[in-house]
């Protein structure tokens, strides 16, 4: 069986790393802070700091390498149904777990870094709206990954607020990348610094903001190995909001920019609202 030598060298590896190390990256410094601020009740950290510092992890993961890599699969997959590249899906499953082992990586060595300081102040390793109580009502398994907020009446409330700020970050993430705006965004990862930074301090609070299945499900995976199953079943099955709730944000952000701003080619939307219009010159608006 022949192999191609791109599949195994360092240069056909690099798309694959770059996703690897971008979304331990995010982790690394989103978990981290997360972490800083809630076991030190505070004293070292804010929830503007928490929203600087995983705006600034995302903003440094998009330097890793040319392109950037997205480190969300809900924005991976959402690209390449509605704008389709050559080998894009032959790529896709790669990049994918790519992203999910970066994710899982980087939780992994957020709590080797933290592992004092969580067994110090939530020795019973407890879950938000699990069955095992912190007498302090601490819950620690929220430094790894997102839980809704306790008035919610319902999961269904958690699923607009995501797929709300996934929204935002779709249409943000076209609106800085399309070539038409090139000459506006002159640093495409400063500008998705101020879109992170303004969907978490907008819509963030009262879910985590995931917005990202692999900055959810993988940080996700490695706590259920230190806090058991009910990472999984809390908040009934809680868990399919941030993993399912982003590609349906992504897509409604990207049918809204696509159907009415992008003015490019190889869109799918676009594509299919120009042949409407040939069919029936009332769809026209000029």
């Amino acid at each position: 069986m022949h192999l191609s030598l791109s599949k195994i060298s360092p240069r056909g590896l690099k798309p694959y790393a770059a996703e690897f190390l971008g979304t331990a990256l995010i982790i690394v410094i989103g978990d981290g802070v997360v972490a800083q601020a809630l076991l030190s009740n505070y004293q070292y950290g804010t929830w503007l700091s928490i929203n600087l510092a995983w705006a600034a992890a995302v903003c440094l993961s998009g330097y890793l390498a040319d392109p950037s890599p997205v480190c969300n699969p809900a924005i991976s997959i959402i690209m390449a149904l509605v704008r389709p590249q050559p080998d894009q899906w032959r790529r896709l499953p790669g990049k994918l777990l790519a992203q999910l082992l970066g994710g899982f990586m980087g939780a992994a060595i957020v709590y080797i870094n933290y592992r004092s300081a969580i067994q110090a102040w939530d020795p019973e390793y407890t879950i938000p709206g699990g069955s095992i109580l912190s007498p302090l009502g601490h819950h620690s398994a929220g430094i790894f990954c997102t839980y809704p907020a306790a008035f919610f009446s319902s999961n269904w409330e958690a699923v607009f607020n995501e797929v709300l700020g996934a929204s935002v970050l779709m249409f943000g993430v076209l609106s800085i990348s399309d070539p038409a705006n090139a000459h506006r965004f002159q640093s495409p990862q400063l500008s998705m610094f101020l879109l992170l930074v303004a969907i978490g301090a907008a819509v963030g609070w009262q879910t985590g903001y995931a917005i990202n299945p692999a900055r959810d499900f993988g940080p996700r995976l490695f706590s259920a190995l230190l806090y058991g199953r009910e990472v999984f079943t809390a908040d009934n099955y809680y868990f399919v909001v941030p993993l399912l709730a982003p590609f349906v944000g992504c897509f409604v952000g990207a049918t809204v920019y696509d159907s009415l701003l992008y003015e490019g080619s190889g869109s799918r939307i676009t594509d299919a609202l120009d042949k409407a219009a040939d069919r029936d010159g009332e769809l026209r608006l000029d």
